[in-house]
């Protein structure tokens, strides 16, 4: 099963680019493109958060628009910039019945890595939260299921980044998501987005990833005091694997950098 992970779309309305200098639709555009010309194809493809930026209804018609050319199935999660109505109302086909209206955490069955969806959103805040009760769902969907390998999926990163101004907004309470997933051997991994970069760390013993945007990224500056600043790196994706007994994971980078050369050209013999 090959699963892609695109986050941050960032959708903001042409003419509105974000900081004055990111016209974000464009970049998602591409995204698509480059997910349909994929060879070969995921079988899933998964939105880690921040679908739009002003949680404007315009921001998700235009991303409802992108999302719907996707040929694989598309499942979303909300993130800090997103609004829970607009995603409900305008892209029901990336969701499944969601745990509560306040709450957008829902599980995929049905394929061979079951995926459990999570809600961190704060309305408001930057800084995100599960909560007790979803922790307590989170909890009894796995205890539901043993033998069933899962994936969970969060829009804030269960773990430090080393980047201050992210960690100061990121995954309040993910010591008490720890203490869950440690219940559960049969889940295989977490992946996030939020800091607008690949970031491999771990929760419980699981491996945890973050997610590049498909627009700006966030510098890597480790000090404790660094602004909070973006940079336009190549915009990218993540591409995870499952064989059956072991997840991988694939950084993969967005848009043309020339043809693919082989190492035996030109030389002699």
């Amino acid at each position: 099963m090959r699963l892609l992970q695109l986050s941050d779309l960032h959708v903001r309305c042409p003419g509105n680019p974000l900081a004055g200098r990111v016209e974000t639709l464009p970049y998602l555009e591409r995204a698509v493109t480059f997910v349909e010309r994929m060879l070969p194809e995921p079988d899933v493809i998964i939105v880690t958060g921040d679908v739009a930026d002003q949680m404007e209804t315009a921001e998700y018609e235009l991303a409802r628009g992108m999302l719907r050319r996707l040929r694989r199935p598309c499942f979303a999660l909300p993130g800090n910039h997103d609004s829970r109505r607009g995603m409900r109302e305008l892209l029901p086909f990336c969701l499944r019945e969601p745990l509560r209206e306040d709450c957008l955490a829902y599980v995929v069955e049905q394929l061979p890595l079951r995926l459990v969806m999570l809600d961190s959103v704060i309305p408001g805040h930057g800084d995100g939260r599960l909560g007790g009760d979803q922790l307590a769902w989170l909890d009894s969907v796995l205890a539901a299921a043993p033998s069933s390998p899962s994936l969970l999926a969060v829009h804030h990163p269960p773990f430090e980044t080393g980047i201050g101004f992210m960690d100061r907004i990121g995954l309040n309470d993910r010591a008490a998501l720890g203490e869950v997933v440690a219940r559960h051997g049969q889940v295989v991994g977490i992946v996030a987005g939020h800091v607008h970069r690949t970031i491999v760390g771990s929760l419980a013993g699981r491996v945890a990833l973050t997610a590049p945007s498909v627009a700006h990224q966030i510098p890597l500056d480790l000090s404790p005091d660094g602004p909070d600043t973006f940079v336009l790196e190549p915009p990218g994706f993540l591409l995870h694997e499952w064989d059956g007994t072991s997840l991988r994971s694939h950084h993969g980078y967005l848009g043309d950098f020339g043809a693919w050369h082989r190492f035996d050209e030109g030389t002699d013999g």
